[in-house]
């Protein structure tokens, strides 16, 4: 049960994921959490720096889709943002069916995928089971997380402790 809610990777923000390695080691297809990944939760619009970043990360070549579990009223803004790129709104998560449905429109394999969230319970677990390389990023703006997300930040830093330390024992 474990291995599923261990991030491979941890980073402090989208920003510093090195994604020139995520390439070369094969990956071509990145998965994004919306909100608290690559927004404040529930935001109508993304800041001209996560958008920049997503254009780039397109233009070398990385298919690129969005799931969340947010049901996605009154944010067409956000969409028109990152078309033409997929978003699949009430996703879900941890449950595998919105994930491997986004997987089938970027014609992407799970082993040539990353998902990248801030959730260990919701983006970290599904991407683990369903097979995705995972990377766990600190919240965008933890004020204006949900008040589920609130309740279960001090249970994912236990949990993530836990991993640290059977990462160290592997070793």
């Amino acid at each position: 049960m474990w291995k599923n809610l261990c991030p491979d990777e941890v980073r402090p923000s989208i920003y510093a994921v090195d994604y020139e390695r995520l390439w070369q080691m094969g990956y071509r297809a990145l998965v994004f959490d919306i909100d608290n990944t690559l927004g404040s939760w529930g935001c109508q619009r993304l800041e001209e720096r996560s958008v920049h970043l997503l254009e780039g990360l397109a233009q070398r070549g990385f298919r690129l889709g969005f799931l969340s579990n947010n049901r996605g009223l009154d944010r067409e803004a956000l969409v028109a943002q990152v078309a033409p790129h997929r978003v699949l709104w009430n996703a879900q998560k941890p449950r595998t069916h919105g994930l491997q449905a986004l997987l089938q429109h970027l014609s992407a394999h799970a082993s040539e995928a990353v998902l990248i969230g801030d959730q260990i319970f919701t983006d970290i677990w599904g991407a683990k089971r369903a097979g995705l390389y995972a990377i766990l990023v600190a919240p965008y703006d933890p004020k204006s997380d949900s008040l589920g997300a609130k309740l279960r930040r001090p249970l994912e830093r236990w949990i993530l402790k836990i991993c640290d330390q059977r990462t160290n024992c592997d070793d």
